[in-house]
């Protein structure tokens, strides 16, 4: 079949032939649509103007970058971590120190328990294997002192943290009234108060419980250092004194007057100032006696009963008679202490003064 009188037709095509062409043709242009739109799209102007990547990121802080409160914000944050690692190492140096408080309770009182049952069975005196276990009880003792020495560095350290709490809590709540911040910069702060908040109470129990246990403690090494003297005389004398008994009391030995200038060029050994009812003198005077005959296992003491000028001088000797008691009570023969008396200007209460020599 032929088709005639087509505009501008130089020969006669066949149908098919056109149909061909005029669909080629409109493949081409959507394909050159399709490259024109690919090219677009990577093109950075028209990347920004697409609607979906506009709206996915559009995020304040990718426009502004970090604000003066964001960068205090992450400071406050790095500061907080740092606090917060405290907190947690502290815990942990506390258990440890209650645990090892703990062993060397139990080590001191069975030592001790096993002295003060062999004394109720009764032993002899000054029996050297008691001793060397009355030794190794007033190590365990000091070691107790040390973790109270310990506790007391703790208690230190959480005291400062709670000051940084304190700190670091002001300066977050200042930081809300600073200008050119965004909200997620607030939000950010807000966060962070309370976690601050809760770990201040953290640290504030931790400090209250600490300071308890130091005064605990100490009351406890304070009243044992008592029983060791005790403990110690019984060993002396071979046999335990029920609470509520007697030691038979040993005369003091007569007091010479002497005068200040007597003493005046000796450091005395032990100064016991009764300036309150019920001075806990001995634990103190034990050591002291303890360490001066560990130098010289010869050595005798002079027991001088001071009295301020002017005051009453008995009050000054029946002190130093009982101070002689405890020292005969720890197993010091009377015959190497002198007692002597003496006034002083500078004493305002009753003083005992021990010299050695």
């Amino acid at each position: 079949m032929q088709v005639q009188g087509l505009p501008g037709a130089g020969r006669v095509q066949n149908y098919k032939e056109v149909q061909a062409s005029v669909f080629g043709a409109g493949l081409k242009r959507r394909l050159a649509a399709a490259a024109c739109i690919a090219v677009l799209a990577g093109c950075p102007a028209y990347a920004a103007d697409a609607p979906v990547q506009a709206s996915s990121n559009a995020a304040p802080k990718s426009a502004f970058g970090p604000t003066a409160v964001g960068q205090k914000a992450a400071q406050f944050r790095s500061d907080f971590e740092k606090l917060k690692t405290n907190t947690q190492t502290r815990s942990a140096q506390l258990d440890a120190v209650r645990e090892q408080t703990v062993r060397n309770v139990n080590a001191y009182h069975t030592l001790v328990g096993g002295i003060r049952s062999r004394l109720q069975m009764g032993s002899t005196p000054g029996n050297p294997e008691l001793l060397a276990q009355w030794a190794q009880a007033q190590t365990q003792l000091t070691q107790i002192d040390a973790d109270i020495a310990t506790l007391n560095t703790l208690s230190a350290q959480v005291s400062g943290d709670a000051g940084t709490s304190s700190y670091l809590l002001e300066n977050i709540r200042a930081a809300y009234g600073l200008s050119g911040a965004l909200e997620e910069d607030h939000r950010n702060l807000r966060l962070l108060e309370d976690e601050v908040n809760q770990n201040a109470i953290v640290v504030d129990r931790a400090l209250q419980s600490l300071n308890g246990e130091i005064n605990r403690q100490q009351q406890y090494v304070t009243t044992e250092r008592t029983s060791l003297v005790q403990l110690a005389a019984d060993i002396n004398t071979g046999q335990s004194f029920a609470a509520g008994g007697s030691r038979r009391a040993i005369p003091a030995r007569a007091v010479t007057n002497v005068s200040i200038q007597s003493f005046a060029d000796k450091k005395p050994l032990v100064v016991i100032r009764f300036d309150k009812p019920d001075v806990a003198y001995e634990p103190a005077l034990y050591q002291a006696l303890s360490r001066a005959l560990e130098r010289r296992p010869d050595a005798v003491f002079d027991l001088v009963a001071v009295s301020p000028d002017g005051g009453n001088p008995s009050a000054a000797r029946a002190d130093a008679d009982a101070v002689f008691q405890s020292m005969t009570n720890m197993g010091l023969p009377a015959e190497r202490v002198a007692m002597a008396a003496m006034g002083s200007n500078k004493a305002t209460t009753p003083e005992v003064h021990i010299y050695v020599h």
